[in-house]
């Protein structure tokens, strides 16, 4: 049986197989599919437990350490190291629920990747939502934070403020968008429309885009479920702070780092990427430790070429594909964002600008 995700931002049910989804369709030939390597493929086995290894980690850091503090003082705040180091993990295990590899069963799949996004702070669905439509939507105007609309001749103020603006994003201004994303759903439905336009700009290219939001925030159903979560986040929210007492800064600080962490790696594999690259997205090198941690999202050309393919699959599925361009270190990726935003003329053709 071939594997089938929901497509929220379509709102349909779609066939993986055997061309790859979240791929432009002018794509689709650059790489050798490898399907037998994930046609069939079910999630890892080891899901359940690093299920309840970031389970254990998120409550720790929303209740546990609370008590720890108030009993042992800022000793126990070292437990905070492995929080902090598991969030790239714990993010990875709401991304496989998100594209169906969490668990096999949907509704238990689901219901994972829920409890997982709510012990990181993050709205499901609209997370979901957002995620499905970056794949079907890559690097279109509305998704290109890293690229620059400035004209040649703006003023010096004008570059300063979109400097500034971009380097907020990446130390947490994404992060907090997520947070109080939510809020759309008490937005009556008669405003949505222009909400969308401000938010994701006027492009032409985007108009399918803006009409897809209109669409999910104004869904009745999707509406009270992003209202409950949002309220249980606020009752957790006041349990943490209850728990930690007179330590309560320690929780904000480390809800405020792994925001900033989630900002950071948000655009990462696609930052100057033009817009012939294959899947609109980079493959990086990393050691083994920090594979395990990404859960191997530092293949993440081979992850949009093959969304539905497990994390555990996706090393074979590189190793199946021609030799591409050389890949640079995982941290490279990361710290090289801090170079401020692009000119548009970087989405050139990779071979023009080589050239």
């Amino acid at each position: 049986m071939e594997n089938v995700v929901i497509d929220t931002a379509s709102c349909a049910a779609v066939s993986i197989a055997p061309g790859p989804m979240g791929e432009p369709a002018s794509l689709a030939g650059d790489m050798t599919p490898s399907p037998a390597l994930w046609r069939h493929a079910r999630p890892s086995r080891w899901n359940p437990w690093l299920i309840g290894v970031a389970g254990f980690t998120g409550l720790w850091q929303w209740l546990g350490l609370g008590w720890a503090l108030r009993h042992w003082g800022d000793t126990a705040a070292w437990s905070l190291l492995p929080v902090l180091l598991l969030t790239p993990m714990h993010w990875g295990l709401i991304h496989e629920s998100i594209h169906g590899q969490l668990r096999l069963k949907p509704r238990a799949n689901e219901r994972a990747g829920r409890v997982l996004a709510l012990l990181l702070g993050l709205p499901f669905e609209i997370m979901r939502f957002g995620h499905l439509l970056h794949h079907r939507f890559t690097r279109q105007p509305y998704d290109r934070p890293d690229i620059s609309a400035l004209p040649a001749d703006a003023t010096m103020a004008a570059r300063a403020r979109r400097w500034l603006g971009y380097q907020l994003r990446l130390l947490g201004g994404m992060w907090l968008a997520e947070v109080f994303a939510p809020l759309i759903a008490w937005v009556p439905a008669r405003h949505l429309p222009e909400l969308a336009a401000r938010t994701l700009g006027t492009d032409p290219q985007d108009a399918d885009v803006r009409r897809r939001v209109v669409m999910f925030a104004a869904d009745p159903v999707r509406r009270r479920r992003i209202r409950r979560d949002f309220a249980l986040l606020v009752v957790l929210a006041i349990a943490a702070l209850w728990a930690y007492g007179a330590w309560w800064p320690v929780f904000a600080a480390t809800f405020v780092a792994r925001g900033v962490w989630l900002s950071i790696a948000d655009n990462l594999p696609h930052y100057g990427v033009s817009m012939d690259e294959p899947a609109r997205a980079r493959n990086f090198r990393a050691c083994v430790p920090v594979r395990a941690l990404l859960l191997n999202q530092h293949l993440h050309r081979v992850h949009h070429l093959y969304p539905t393919a497990p994390w555990h699959l996706l090393p074979a599925i590189d190793a199946a594909q021609p030799p591409g361009a050389p890949a640079i270190p995982y941290w490279r990726g990361a710290l090289r964002q801090f170079g401020g935003p692009l000119p548009a003329s970087s989405l050139m053709d990779h071979a023009e600008r080589v050239s």
